[in-house]
């Protein structure tokens, strides 16, 4: 496993029992989930962080359970084949309705979605990847570090980031290394892009991997990786920075296998 920049892994007194979480803000909304600020002290306030809380939508959707959960009313879960090939279910009725995408598909990955994206983001992590650090897996997503301001201003996307040459010319390379990192971990991200990369404190951070696959298990698994590295590259390529896609392909397979 890399090491870790001290700075970098959660404080242990995070999970370690004794805390207790205060809700500051709604961050951002998605189709699937939401993203909300949250604070976790210690019961004596000696300690607090602030932390990100993505909590997926409830499997079954209704205007009550929403606004008892404190969700905004938003569309359901997607059930593309493309990302579900290869995952095993615990029965073949879930595994043809998730295919098919049918109504009761849906519930089933939207039932799994929150785990899998924390089993990713740990997997990445571990894997030496610029990913905000794992807390807790909470039932319904995920608790991580908060990247942004104490004040709870968010880290921009990359795509609205405004880098300078300066910076663009640092940010290409830790792109690349993270992507070597997570496709040695024999992952893709799956649906890479400007907009679910975050620059901050002169690094680019990935996030969001609801949809992310397993090189080995997904037979789509290398097209989603070559997709991946097509969408970054043609997006630094307009910035100026040269980024021959095939070229990047072919040296991150040839670095993992």
């Amino acid at each position: 496993m890399p090491e870790h920049d001290p700075e970098r892994a959660a404080p242990a007194w995070l999970t370690a029992g004794g805390t207790d979480d205060e809700v500051l803000g709604l961050l951002k909304t998605g189709k699937e989930a939401e993203v909300f600020l949250v604070e976790r002290h210690t019961l004596d306030r000696s300690r607090a962080a602030t932390l990100a809380h993505k909590r997926y939508r409830p499997a079954e959707l209704t205007k009550g359970l929403l606004q008892a959960e404190g969700f905004s009313r938003g569309t359901t879960f997607t059930a593309d084949a493309e990302y579900q090939a290869g995952r095993g279910f615990r029965h073949s009725r879930d595994a043809r309705a998730v295919k098919r995408r049918s109504a009761h598909g849906r519930r089933v990955v939207a039932a799994r979605w929150p785990r899998d994206e924390w089993d990713t983001l740990v997997r990445a992590y571990e894997a030496g990847v610029t990913v905000p650090y794992p807390v807790e897996f909470t039932g319904d997503g995920t608790l991580m570090e908060f990247l942004g301001t104490p004040s709870g201003v968010a880290a921009p996307r990359l795509v609205s980031a405004q880098l300078t040459g300066d910076e663009l010319a640092e940010a290409y390379p830790q792109v690349m290394a993270d992507l070597a990192a997570l496709t040695r971990a024999g992952l893709a991200h799956a649906d890479l892009s400007p907009y679910n990369l975050l620059w901050w404190r002169g690094r680019v951070w990935m996030i969001d991997f609801p949809q992310a696959v397993d090189l080995v298990v997904n037979p789509n698994g290398l097209d989603l990786l070559h997709r991946d590295v097509v969408t970054v590259c043609r997006w630094f390529s307009r910035q100026g920075v040269p980024c021959d896609a095939e070229e990047v392909f072919a040296s991150l397979l040839a670095d993992a296998w």
